[in-house]
């Protein structure tokens, strides 16, 4: 599939911009300067094909619903698709007649490939080469991931990669303890166990739950009674609040009934009266100043005068005083114009005489004007004249020193010697320089082999528990598996995690049991608890001082035991502390009841911290045991190689020591053996350039190497610098030779041009006072002087028209004057029309003033007959109000009014009084009536209440005693009740709901593990399916490709094993493999693109081509490297469609030099327009 063309019908800042791509060419490269639009025409592409954003920076010139992109797809079928692209989020795609075009119609020219997978794929930038090349590297050069990510386009699959572990990871690691899941398995072992211990027996508390009860039912009779003698105690409370109450209302009802009959008038009384009386006095102040405002304008208005025949002509008055300053200034510009005329008079006629005093008169002026064909006939003349002089002379003058250079090269060619034949020693020296500095090798390779050495001794002498040499330590019998090491040390880390975990269980167990003996100890230090029989002795007490009391209310004298009781005191005090103290031994009788049975669980407590800590130590015993016979069995993997080991940890990083210096000492082996080879090879150079270079110069036996080479390349050098000098002077002859041809014609033609000269400048003069023999630069000057004399009597016809203009606008002006100044009646005294003007503006303004004042006054006078009228409805209405109030009252005055107006506020304030009595009645009545209420206080007598009241008292407070013993017996049961059934059972509870959201936590935590370890896997699989499928062809192609774009500073590309025997991609250099680490960023970038141009051509030759969209990929290449691009982007456009974007010139014009013109097509951005190239 192709673009024909893509029109920017209205987008970001272009409107109607059509892009049309030439059908005959499959390159097109767009430049254009920064801010051009390059970059708003490389989206549009995207939202063409796809459709645009919801939202877009593209429309801030065209709305929304405006923008609009058309263009026309061709695919290799020859099927063609036009359709136009608008924003909306259905039916985007219309075809020319504004049908909708199905969206599968356009994606079946895109192979049916979704947006991100083509801009993946065929759009690339530098951006995203840079990050093509960094993700190479991130790879480590991994051949699947580099292949997939650059046909893919996928710059980020070791990171995605990397983050599927990250987050598998961060949820569950086998030996780990920190990731989530770790942490609720071990959540849900510690809730099983839990539950398990929480679990509790029926029959251990079936009696216990007997006894509950009925303390419960107990309870509750006693609760009962207590609130029947409660409800009884707040009426005759409530009783004796309303009292006074209802004896306040019985005397504001006769202060009411004193009033008498007092007629209702609004509640609002005073308000209304005082507002309508105070509007009545200002409504008859304001009428009164009214009346004088009105009589005062009427005045004013009789002294103004108004001149009608001024106003009238008030338009054409202000018309001329607006002209008058112009007036004015033509008056001043008469003589000066006058004075102009005349200094460009003398000039012209000066100019004139200069030229021809013959004819030197304004009469003759035609004369003096020359045709524009004759005028640039004469300059161009004069211009070509001193170009042909010395054309002429040059030549004449360079042919002179061409002879003389000839002869010398001549000369030259014949004093060279005879060439001997090099091409033996070209060749031996050509198969030498290919083997390399061999002697560098060698010195660096002996190095090299030192260095090893030396590094091998010093790890042999650095590895622990080892003072043997490097052969025996090579031979040891050591474990062959580093997983064995990692196993013992897993079985260690085990046992040792798990003798931690039951040494912590044991100590917890200590301190908890410590923790009980100590709560036991302060319980035990606590003071005396009260026994029931002081209890009851202190009831008795108080029960007897209530009855002395209750005797001396009855009876009115004290019983003959009062002065036993009281011993002096006064009674009510005496009584009021045995209260107290028998309620403090009640209370501290309930609370200690409670630590009884918290000194109990205590105990229980104890016992069982006892019964598992014996367990414990048998645990731990056990685990003991196991670690000693894991030490035997670590001791004797190391017996067969006489070594004590010391940790696992430790021997594991012994065997990595122990495998590099074995892989150390391969490398020094090999180093040793490309050193013999090495000599070898600088023997064989050494005898081959001897033999050949006998025939040109005395070689000594066993010269050294570079003597001989340095030796070969001077006598090269010499020979070829005479062949190079031989060349070069032929080619100098015989490129003078044809010079000097050249110039002989060349002096030909410059003659006969010399003749024509003269006959064309006899015409061009001819006619004029140019004479034949006047040299070119006179002649111009002449020319000069019959322009200036047209320009200075141009100028002299223009003042003259300026001057008859202005004399004509001053006379209208003045008849215009002369006009108004009849019509408006006003005398003419022969002054001038400007100061005529200025006095008739002057009475025009007065005038104008004067009606405005007049106009001004008839408003005031309507308001204030508005407002007289205003007041005298406010006045009657005043009036209404108060005789309304009268009318009510049945009143005539307004101090009879205010009379009534008091007694009728003393009936409001009773009234309400009374009310607000009653409310609180009503609020204290627990629901009841008034009527109710006031029946209900009838019933008592008022004098017995207080005692009534302190017998329902006494009676409470027995009860209260009798419901605290029950209470404590109560309180003790119900909390180990509570402890026992509810607080255990609820513990197994919640720690069974804690069970069941950890087991659905961890059922959602798994589910995502799964997911990600699958999407790694099946991501790792795709990746190895697709480069066992295109890895040869891609490999060959892109090797190809990256060994032209390097410009053969690699090979070629190969595919070779790493440590993990994981294929990864490496480059070719000299038959040696360079892994990417060992490449610089540019190369990497190379390497990215080598492979993603060889993926496109793979899959443009098994699919419908789609176009390679580019945008300056080469601003980090240097100029070869960008040229070999080029070449290379040229090779693929014949097999699909590229459009290359750049705004650097310099990549233009390598596409200029490297390629043919029917090959490229080149659009160039010049603001709203696209040119063609």
């Amino acid at each position: 599939m192709r673009f024909d063309y893509l029109n920017l019908l209205a987008y970001g800042h272009f409107t109607d911009q059509m892009l049309s791509f030439d059908p005959e060419k499959n390159f097109h490269l767009l430049f254009g300067p920064n801010e051009a639009g390059k970059s708003t025409t490389l989206r549009s592409i995207t939202h063409f094909l796809y459709g645009f954003p919801q939202k877009t920076n593209d429309a801030f010139l065209h709305g929304n619903t405006k923008l609009r992109i058309e263009g026309l797809l061709r695919n290799t079928k020859g099927e063609a698709l036009q359709f136009t692209r608008r924003k909306g989020k259905k039916n985007t795609a219309l075809d020319p007649d504004g049908n909708p075009v199905p969206e599968n119609t356009v994606a079946a020219f895109l192979n049916h490939m979704p947006e991100s997978q083509f801009l993946n794929m065929f759009a690339l930038d530098h951006v995203r080469l840079r990050e093509g090349g960094e993700s190479l590297l991130e790879s480590g050069g991994n051949a699947g991931e580099s292949f997939f990510t650059a046909a893919s386009g996928i710059n980020v699959l070791r990171r995605v990669l990397e983050n599927f572990d990250k987050q598998a990871g961060a949820l569950y690691k086998k030996t780990g303890s920190v990731p989530e899941l770790n942490k609720l398995l071990k959540r849900e072992k510690e809730l099983s166990k839990k539950i398990n211990e929480q679990q509790l027996k029926v029959q251990a508390w079936k009696a216990f739950e007997a006894r509950y009860r009925e303390l419960e039912k107990e309870l509750g009779v006693l609760t009962a009674k207590i609130k029947t003698l409660r409800s009884q105690k707040e009426q005759l409370q409530r009783v004796k609040w309303i009292l006074p109450k209802i004896a306040n209302r019985k005397n504001l009802l006769q202060k009411l009934e004193a009033l008498g009959d007092v007629p209702d008038l609004p509640d609002n009384i005073a308000e209304v009266r005082a507002e309508a009386e105070n509007k009545w006095n200002a409504s008859r102040a304001n009428l009164d100043k009214i009346s004088r405002q009105l009589a005062g304008t009427e005045a004013e208005m009789k002294e103004i005068s108004i001149p009608e025949h001024i106003l009238e002509q008030a338009a054409a008055i202000t018309g001329l005083y607006r002209q008058v300053q112009q007036y004015e200034d033509d008056e001043k510009m008469l003589p000066e114009l006058e004075g102009k005329k005349q200094q460009l008079q003398a000039q012209l006629m000066s100019v004139m005489k200069e030229i021809d005093p013959g004819r030197a008169t304004v009469e003759n002026i035609e004369h003096y004007r020359l045709p524009s064909a004759q005028k640039e006939m004469i300059r161009e003349l004069c211009k070509q004249k001193p170009l042909l002089d010395q054309a002429y002379e040059s030549l004449k003058r360079e042919g002179e020193k061409l002879e003389k250079e000839l002869a010398k090269k001549l000369e030259e060619l014949a004093a060279l010697p005879d060439l001997p034949d090099v091409e033996k020693l070209e060749a031996v020296l050509t198969k030498v320089n290919r083997a390399g500095d061999v002697e560098a090798a060698i010195h660096e390779l002996a190095a090299e082999c030192r260095q090893k050495q030396r590094q091998v001794e010093e790890a042999v002498r650095a590895l622990p528990l080892w003072d043997g040499g490097v052969e025996e330590l090579v031979k040891l019998p050591v474990p062959g598996l580093e997983e064995t090491v990692k196993k013992f040390e897993k079985e260690a880390e085990q046992l040792t995690r798990q003798l931690d975990s039951v040494q912590s269980r044991i100590s917890r167990l200590k301190e908890d049991i410590e923790a009980s003996e100590e709560s036991i100890r302060r319980l035990d230090s606590i003071a005396e608890i009260p026994s029931e029989e002081k209890l009851s002795a202190v009831r008795a007490l108080r029960d007897a001082g209530w009855q002395l009391i209750r005797t001396k209310l009855e009876t009115g004298h004290w019983h003959e035991t009062a002065e036993t009781y009281t011993k002096g005191e006064p009674a009510a005090s005496v009584y009021e502390k045995h209260v107290l103290e028998a309620d403090q031994i009640a209370d501290t009788m309930r609370l200690e009841a409670e630590k009884v049975g918290e000194k109990n669980k205590l105990l229980a407590d104890i016992r069982k911290f006892r019964g598992k800590k014996e367990q414990l130590e048998k645990e731990k015993s056990g685990l003991e045991e196991a670690l000693r016979a894991w030490e035997s069995a670590w001791q004797n993997l190391w017996a067969p190689a006489q070594i004590r080991p010391l940790t696992p940890g430790e021997m594991r990083e012994w065997l990595q020591k122990h495998t590099q210096i074995k892989s150390l000492m391969q490398d020094y082996e090999k180093a040793q053996e490309k050193m013999r080879a090495l000599h070898d090879s600088r023997a064989d150079c050494c005898n081959a350039l001897s033999a050949v270079l006998k025939t040109f110069a005395a070689v000594s036996e066993g010269q050294p190497l570079a003597e001989l080479v340095s030796l070969a390349e001077n006598e090269l050098k010499r020979v070829r610098n005479l062949a190079a000098k031989k060349d070069s002077l032929e080619t100098a002859i015989r490129d003078l030779k044809e010079k000097r041809e050249e110039m002989q014609t060349e002096k030909a033609e410059i003659g006969k041009k010399r003749e024509a000269w003269l006959a064309n400048w006899s015409s061009a003069v001819a006619g004029t006072a140019i004479l034949e023999e006047v040299p070119p630069a006179v002649a111009e000057s002449l020319l000069a002087r019959y322009e200036t004399c047209m320009q200075l009597y141009d100028a002299y016809n223009q003042t003259e028209k300026e001057q008859q203009a202005v004399t004509e606008k001053m006379a209208r002006f003045e008849e215009k004057v002369q006009h108004i100044l009849e019509t408006a009646q006003l005398p003419s005294n022969g002054e001038n029309a400007a100061v005529a003007v200025s006095q008739m503006y002057q009475l025009l303004q007065n005038a104008q003033q004067d009606d405005a004042a007049l106009k001004k006054l008839k408003r005031r006078l309507e308001d204030l007959e508005n407002e007289r009228k205003e007041e005298t409805e406010a006045l009657e209405a005043a009036e209404a109000v108060l005789t309304e109030l009268f009318q009510q009252a049945g009143c005539s005055t307004i101090e009879e009014l205010k009379q009534i107006e008091t007694a009728f506020l003393l009936k409001k304030s009773f009234e309400k009084d009374i009310r607000q009595i009653e409310a609180d009645m009503l609020d204290a009545g627990a629901g009841k009536s008034l009527q109710e209420l006031l029946d209900e206080a009838a019933r008592f007598d008022a004098d017995s209440i207080d005692a009534d009241l302190a017998e329902t008292g006494r009676e409470l407070d027995r009860l209260e005693a009798s419901r605290s013993e029950v209470e404590q017996e109560y309180g003790a049961v119900k909390k180990e009740y509570e402890e026992q059934i509810r607080g255990a059972n609820m513990t197994a509870i919640e720690a069974g709901q804690e069970r069941e959201s950890v087991h659905a936590q961890i059922a959602s935590l798994t589910e995502q593990y799964i997911q990600l370890k699958l999407a790694a896997a099946l991501l790792q699989k795709g990746i190895e399916f697709y480069r066992s499928q295109n890895q040869n062809p891609i490999l060959n192609r892109a090797g190809d490709i990256f060994a032209r774009l390097t410009l053969h500073s690699f090979d070629g590309l190969a595919v070779d094993y790493n440590e993990q025997d994981e294929p990864v991609l490496m480059g070719v250099r000299s038959g040696e493999n360079v892994p990417l680490n060992g490449m610089s960023d540019g190369t990497t970038d190379q390497l990215y693109l080598s492979l993603r141009l060889a993926s496109i051509e793979k899959y443009a030759a098994e699919n419908e081509p789609l176009p390679f969209i580019v945008d300056d990929i080469l601003v980090h290449f240097d100029d070869e490297r960008s040229k070999e691009t080029l070449k290379v982007l040229l090779e693929l456009s014949s097999c699909t469609q590229i459009i290359f974007f750049t705004h650097h010139q310099r990549l233009v014009d390598m596409m200029q030099e490297i390629a043919p013109k029917e090959a490229v097509q080149y659009l160039a951005f010049h603001g709203q327009k696209v040119a063609v190239h």
